[in-house]
């Protein structure tokens, strides 16, 4: 190759680059924060990783703008592809499934054994009568020592795993109940737990993750793992109410987990209608949440 026919060469993919790079900001411009949180790890690196070619624009070996070129294009090529499929994934998002899988097994060993036939009976028999309170067609089923029932509200669906615990005597002492719904992808995650005397000392020393809800009586018995946009959207005054008379039987656990479809409490008390009322009241506000979900720059 003569050197003129080299250097036209050069000149013209250097301006296939810049068409390549002009179309890509414009294309990155028509989308928002939220567009590339909702991509999955490995699809982020790789578009990352072709993104990089931006680096090689400006290299003096046609070889290497070559590839720059061929990096960018597929780039420009992955964007369009996602951008033309954004309509159907924000309806994905903002599904709400209609049915619940199970709650996820505690994992944890007995170590006293389970309860005796005639105590898990008993335990059963608070159980069945708890949840039909709520939905009179509610299912139970499972075997001593762990019991599941699904219900139910609203056209919501819950599941509710109850596990029995004892002290080694055959005696019920405590009973682990997590109860689950579902909710749309859309949501943000967020996780409220106890305040531990751990977390207590952290927070003394300016160590405190999340934040506070500015509920004196709320704030001294949680800890709120999020964004604060997440805790404006879900923890108001009805939903904190709901929290503290469920930590009247035993400071609960509430997680919503999008990339599951679930939002979840767990909290350790007999089977105790009030317990099962507020921490349906509390699912129940944080599955009608409906955030403004945004691929798009508008």
């Amino acid at each position: 190759m003569g050197g003129d026919s080299y250097r036209d060469a050069l000149v013209g993919i250097r301006a296939r680059i810049e068409d390549l790079e002009a179309r890509i900001l414009d294309r990155e411009a028509e989308v928002t924060e939220t567009f590339w949180d909702s991509l999955p790890k490995d699809l982020r690196a790789r578009l990352t990783e072709l993104r990089e070619g931006r680096e090689l624009a400006t290299a003096d070996t046609f070889d290497e703008l070559t590839r720059a070129e061929g990096m960018l294009a597929a780039y420009v090529d992955e964007l369009d592809r996602l951008i033309e499929a954004l309509p159907s994934v924000e309806a994905e998002w903002s599904e709400v499934p209609d049915e619940v899988d199970d709650p996820p097994d505690l994992d944890l060993p007995l170590r006293y054994g389970g309860p005796t036939p005639e105590e898990a009976s008993i335990v059963l028999r608070d159980l069945i009568a708890m949840v039909r309170e709520r939905a009179h067609d509610a299912d139970v089923s499972g075997s001593n020592p762990v019991y599941l029932a699904r219900f139910r509200e609203r056209e919501c669906p819950f599941a509710l795993r109850a596990t029995l615990y004892t002290q080694g005597n055959g005696m019920v002492s405590e009973v682990d109940n997590y109860l689950v719904t579902t909710i749309p992808r859309a949501l943000p995650p967020i996780v409220v737990r106890h305040e531990s005397l751990f977390s207590s000392i952290g927070a003394a020393l300016g160590l405190k993750h999340g934040f506070e809800v500015g509920d004196p009586s709320f704030d001294g018995l949680f800890v709120v793992e999020g964004t604060r946009a997440a805790g404006g959207l879900y923890l108001g005054p009805a939903v904190c109410a709901q929290l503290l008379a469920l930590s009247r039987f035993d400071v609960p656990t509430l997680r919503v987990d999008p990339a599951s479809h679930t939002a979840s409490l767990s909290w350790r008390f007999e089977p105790a209608a009030k317990a099962l009322d507020a921490a349906v009241r509390v699912l129940l506000a944080v599955r009608e949440c409906r955030p403004r979900l945004q691929f798009r720059n508008e």
